[in-house]
């Protein structure tokens, strides 16, 4: 499958000595009662994504679906110290509490790359509500659907449909971020509002829990290998993920997130070789 000119380049071949560390750490940050699956799902995407090494911060009930799909990460508690990575993912099935809204608001004002997505961005929408603007010199690259969205923006969802490129610029210069915003054609917007890529892959039959949760991981992979600025790292990632499960369509398999995992993998690595 042939990659749009505009996003090529966040395919950039390995080098002959890369090592674990080398091509990019991810931690992923969330999980609760209830959804304890969401971050591993997350580290999923990372590690079909590209990702040398995914690190799991997650609450007990998160153990025993890690140690049997994701074996190779390392494991810590969620409410611990966080272990650095290249990039941070927050969110996936984090919760809506009191503890989750003060880590996010941490996470956020600590520095370094984040991915925000699922209950952290509702969390992020409270905090920088409360404080008037976002605090911290955090690079972060947020990715909502159109309810969170309109979270993000304090408008009722119907607002977010009507104009989607205008909502993505809105968010993207409110919280100074690069935003993914998914459905139909996802948007990926720089912080200044100046680029913007309309995803062309994708299809109904991702319509699907835990799919956002995937794409985050693979957002934060990509970027943590590529570097810099988030923005050719996310729009690869949106393009990747919809090829991903417009090639399991063709193939006619079951759309599961294990096998959009496995797609995106097989095709990561094809693309990078």
């Amino acid at each position: 499958m042939e990659t749009p000119k505009e996003i090529a380049g966040g395919f950039r071949a390995r080098p002959h000595d890369a090592h674990k560390r080398s091509v990019g750490t991810v931690t992923v940050v969330g999980g609760s009662h209830g959804f304890p699956h969401a971050p591993v799902i997350a580290g999923l995407g990372a590690r079909a994504a590209g990702a040398g090494l995914v690190r799991l911060v997650v609450p007990e009930e998160s153990r025993f679906a890690a140690g049997s799909l994701l074996p190779e990460a390392t494991v810590s508690d969620l409410g611990g110290e966080i272990p650095v990575s290249d990039v941070t993912v927050v969110g996936p099935g984090l919760g809506l509490g009191d503890e989750a809204l003060a880590l996010v608001r941490d996470l956020v004002r600590g520095g370094g790359r984040i991915v925000v997505d699922a209950d952290a961005l509702t969390h992020l929408a409270a905090i920088c509500k409360d404080a008037g603007a976002r605090e911290g010199d955090s690079s972060l690259v947020l990715t909502p659907h159109e309810g969170e969205a309109a979270r993000l923006l304090g408008v009722a969802c119907a607002e977010v449909s009507r104009g989607r490129i205008a909502a993505a610029k809105e968010i993207a210069r409110r919280y100074r971020a690069t935003v993914v915003l998914k459905g139909p054609g996802t948007l990926v917007v720089s912080p200044d509002g100046e680029k913007v890529y309309e995803n062309s892959t994708g299809n109904p039959f991702m319509a699907l829990g835990g799919m956002g949760d995937l794409l985050s991981g693979v957002v934060a992979a990509r970027w943590a290998y590529l570097g810099g600025d988030a923005f050719l790292p996310a729009a690869s990632s949106a393009w990747l993920h919809g090829a991903a499960g417009d090639a399991i369509v063709a193939e006619r398999l079951d759309m599961s997130i294990v096998n959009m995992a496995s797609r995106i993998g097989a095709m990561r690595i094809l693309l990078d070789r």
